[in-house]
C-alpha cells in the first residue's frame, strides 16, 4: 500500500513534468519567432517531453472517466456526447479494471489496479485544479512568449463547468500536444493559437500550484531549466 508520502511525490513529479513541459513550450515558440516562423520539427529531446505530457493527459482522461457520473450531466445533448466517448456504467467499468468478478466480489489481487486508479484520480484532480486556476494565475506569472495581449493574462480563459466542457478541455489539450510533436510550433501558432494558449496555460498553471503547495509540505521541487 502506498503511503500519504508516495502521493506526496507523485503530485510533486506532475508539476515537474507540467513545468518541463512549459519550458520546453517556451523556448520551442520563443525561437519560433526569432526567425520567423522559419523551423523544423521539434528534436528528439522534445519528442520526449511531450510523449510524457500525452502520457500524463491520456491519465487525466482516465481519471475523468472514473470520476463522470450521469447525475453530473445536464442535457440529453451533452449525455450523448458523453457516451459517444467516454461514459462507461460504473460496475462494468470495475469489472474492466479487474477491481471485481462477475458476481460483483472484490478481487483480492486487486490492490495494483487500485494504485493504477488512484494515480488516474489524482492526474485527473490536479489538471481540474490547474484548469480552474488558470483565469487567476498572477499576471507576473505568466510566460505565454507569443502573447498577443501585453501584459499577457489568462484572465480571459473560462473554465470548463460542465463534464462535456471539461471532455473538450482534455481533449484540446491532447490534440495540441499531439499537433506539436509533428509540426513546427510556429504552424501551430498561426493555425490554433488560442487552444495552444490554453494548453501553454494549464502546464504553467499546473507547475504554479505544484510549486505553491509542495512549499506548504516543505518539499523542495526541481527548478532546473532545460
Amino acid at each position: 500500500m502506498r503511503s500519504s508520502l508516495d502521493s506526496l511525490y507523485d503530485f510533486v513529479a506532475i508539476g515537474e513534468l507540467a513545468d518541463t513541459t512549459r519550458q520546453l513550450l517556451c523556448l520551442n515558440l520563443e525561437h519560433a519567432v526569432q526567425v520567423h516562423g522559419h523551423t523544423q520539427g521539434v528534436d528528439r529531446v522534445a519528442q520526449i517531453v511531450l510523449q510524457q505530457a500525452r502520457d500524463y493527459l491520456s491519465r487525466v482522461r482516465e481519471g475523468f472517466v472514473l470520476s463522470v457520473r450521469t447525475s453530473d450531466v445536464t442535457s440529453k445533448a451533452e449525455l450523448g456526447y458523453l457516451l459517444e466517448r467516454v461514459l462507461f456504467d460504473w460496475s462494468q467499468l470495475k469489472k474492466e479494471l479487474g477491481l471485481t468478478d462477475e458476481s460483483g466480489q472484490l478481487h483480492a489481487h486487486a490492490g495494483m489496479n487500485i494504485e493504477r486508479v488512484r494515480d488516474q484520480l489524482m492526474a485527473f484532480g490536479m489538471a481540474i485544479v490547474a484548469l480552474g486556476a488558470l483565469p487567476r494565475l498572477p499576471d507576473e506569472e505568466v510566460t505565454f512568449p507569443v502573447s498577443q495581449r501585453q501584459p499577457p493574462t489568462y484572465a480571459d480563459i473560462p473554465v470548463p463547468q460542465t463534464p462535456a466542457e471539461i471532455l473538450q478541455r482534455i481533449e484540446e489539450l491532447e490534440e495540441i500536444i499531439w499537433q506539436l510533436a509533428v509540426s513546427a510550433p510556429a504552424e501551430v501558432v498561426r493555425r490554433r493559437y488560442d487552444p495552444l494558449r490554453r494548453t501553454y496555460g494549464f502546464f504553467e498553471s499546473s507547475a504554479w500550484l505544484t510549486r505553491r503547495e509542495s512549499r506548504r509540505f516543505g518539499v523542495k521541487t526541481s527548478t532546473q531549466a532545460l
